[in-house]
């Protein structure tokens, strides 16, 4: 007969604590696939929207320099672009999310949610990085970027990443085996990109065409993102954080509502 003592039971994990693990175990092998396991992968996921900015801010700084009277070029271009890019490269990057971790889907503890926020947390941190390294790099040269309103930077940032979450998971569920969907939404940035006010000032629009690019909610948060940096630049009319926060909510409650009434389908295929 054995008498060996029993060693201490082992703790029963709350479901909460085997949702942090998983979640966590994610985010490490999206970080990984991020950056290709190689330095240079790191180092282009940072250069590239870095060079795209500094492409503009060549071109601009040449042929538009009277359109940004007393604003300076690179300030305005990168409060404008890195935000929009934070945007796209979330709503991307999810919409892709569960074809690309299909094969996890056997684990029962995974959930198609679960590679969907982790893909959300690396790219937040990704883009804020670029953002925080581009603002850094401007400031050394001596343009001035500290943020005047910094509470206002950090809502519109906020509200930039629960925004494209939520049109991510929404993009994800919809575009599950529908390739030309998901091409469409692709292809819907490229006006989206020229009608956010990334690269021009918006308050020098016409009324008649302000009026319809103001249903926009990334033109206003790319707008009150650039006033939270440039005090001096004035805001269009119309331009409000209420607007763009209730069509996050909005698109939010969409998204979660178009995941639940799909789950199973979406790990049975």
């Amino acid at each position: 007969m054995n008498t060996t003592p029993a060693g201490p039971a082992r703790r029963r994990r709350s479901p909460f604590e085997i949702q942090r693990e998983v979640l966590f175990a994610l985010v490490l092998r999206e970080m990984k696939a991020r950056v290709g396991g190689q330095w240079v992968g790191a180092i282009w996921t940072l250069f590239e929207p870095m060079a795209h900015t500094i492409v503009l801010v060549v071109v601009l700084g040449f042929v538009g320099r009277s359109m940004f009277p007393g604003v300076e070029i690179p300030v305005f271009l990168v409060t404008g672009l890195i935000p929009f890019f934070l945007f796209q490269n979330l709503a991307l990057r999810l919409m892709d999310g569960i074809e690309a971790n299909r094969g996890l889907f056997a684990y029962r503890q995974v959930k198609p949610l679960d590679t969907l926020l982790s893909r959300a947390i690396v790219e937040t941190l990704m883009n804020l990085l670029v953002y925080g390294l581009t603002l850094f790099a401007l400031g050394w040269i001596g343009y001035h970027v500290i943020p005047e309103q910094p509470l206002e930077m950090i809502a519109v940032n906020a509200v930039l990443v629960l925004f494209g979450t939520a049109f991510g998971i929404f993009a994800a569920v919809v575009g599950h085996d529908r390739a030309r969907l998901r091409s469409f939404i692709r292809m819907m940035f490229l006006p989206l990109y020229f009608s956010s006010g990334v690269i021009f000032r918006v308050e020098l629009l016409p009324m008649e065409y302000l009026r319809w690019l103001l249903w926009n909610p990334l033109l206003h948060l790319i707008e009150i993102s650039r006033h939270a940096f440039i005090p001096q630049y004035p805001l269009a009319p119309g331009v409000n954080l209420a607007y763009p926060v209730m069509v996050t909510l909005v698109t939010a409650a969409l998204a979660l509502a178009l995941y639940h009434g799909n789950r199973r389908r979406l790990i049975a295929s």
